[in-house]
């Protein structure tokens, strides 16, 4: 039997539906810079923890390449103290979770992976990586999802390239269906893109608000101005997704350094109580307050208003991009000005 023409015109179409979805689908694979290391070579390597399964780790460096590092029960995994000696915890593998930042010591072997005889890493990243763990895995499933909805396209493509030869008196709606698959696709692989994006910025920060609160001389006690800046950050991170509180004391170069640090310590010790207390902030949320004694200062310490804006705490509200993935949180850091009391 002769084809018609416009049964061929028909076959042309279904071919050429079914040649867009497979280039779609090719888009769908996304293959980071992959980095190796030199077969019985030492090597040292710091990174953030994009994936695990079981022993193996895959870990994103600073150059935005991907390594596999292998852990082995001869694996020394601590976590790092601060203070003048830097003292050490032995911590189980378990904690290492993706969006933990780690710094690696090991040996290369033939498969050009890094077998590590050493892992090390803080208690803000663990801190953070402990919160980033709760919101990887539903991503992870929503990614094995999306894969298995584009073999599902692909199979369809399939079905109507078959049909194309039978179905010569439905022109329009077999162009219909193709234009809808192709809608699909773009939609999957959107999805797929969209979800390592948030994978990639995990270990990516952003303030989403700010207070600076004074302090007289000599003095760690907050005062009612300071009370109600802490109460309205509290609020106003409370509304945020996965945020995290950082704060900071410090105060001005007067009397021994010795003593300017304690007093740092002691200001950002009552910040963080107040917002624990009375801000009903978790305590999990807030990152180990920090004294910084003289460092940083915000002014001159030469002049009574310098020294004024150096006795001060810093609160910032941080979230992380990976998590709140595009949902609007935005910078909101105020301008620091100096307290209306007359103490110098």
């Amino acid at each position: 039997m002769k084809i018609p023409i416009y049964g061929a015109g028909i076959r042309k179409a279904f071919l050429y539906g079914a040649a867009a979805l497979a280039a779609c689908s090719l888009t769908l694979a996304v293959t980071p810079n992959a980095r190796t290391f030199t077969a019985d070579e030492e090597a040292k390597v710091s990174g953030v923890i994009v994936s695990r399964d079981g022993q193996v780790i895959k870990l994103r460096t600073a150059d935005d390449s991907i390594g596999t590092v292998d852990i082995t029960n001869e694996t020394k995994i601590q976590l790092k103290k601060g203070g003048l000696f830097h003292r050490t915890s032995a911590m189980d593998a378990a904690a290492l979770v993706p969006g933990l930042t780690i710094d690696v010591d090991g040996k290369g072997n033939e498969k050009g992976e890094l077998v590590a005889s050493k892992v090390q890493f803080d208690p803000n990243s663990m801190r953070a990586s402990r919160a980033i763990d709760t919101r990887v895995a539903p991503l992870e499933s929503r990614t094995g999802t999306l894969e298995g909805r584009e073999t599902t396209l692909e199979g369809r493509a399939g079905q109507l390239e078959t049909r194309a030869g039978q179905l010569e008196d439905q022109q329009k709606q077999t162009a219909q269906q193709v234009t809808q698959v192709k809608g699909e696709a773009d939609q999957a692989n959107q999805g797929v893109s969209n979800v390592n994006n948030r994978v990639t910025n995990l270990d990516n920060y952003q303030t989403a608000d700010s207070a600076t609160v004074y302090f007289k001389v000599n003095s760690y006690a907050l005062s009612p101005e300071a009370k109600q800046q802490l109460d309205a950050l509290a609020q106003k991170a409370q509304s945020q997704k996965g945020y995290m509180i950082e704060v900071a004391g410090f105060a001005d170069s007067t009397g021994k350094a010795a003593k300017n640090q304690v007093l740092s310590e002691r200001r950002a010790d009552a910040v963080t109580q107040y917002l624990e207390q009375q801000g009903n902030i978790p305590i999990h949320r807030i990152i180990r307050p920090t004294g910084m004694g003289t460092s940083h200062e915000a002014a001159s310490n030469d002049t009574a208003d310098g020294r004024k804006m150096n006795r001060r705490v810093e609160v910032k509200v941080l979230v992380n991009e990976g998590l709140v993935g595009g949902s609007g949180a935005q910078a909101q850091a105020t301008t620091p000005t100096a307290p209306a009391d007359t103490n110098h």
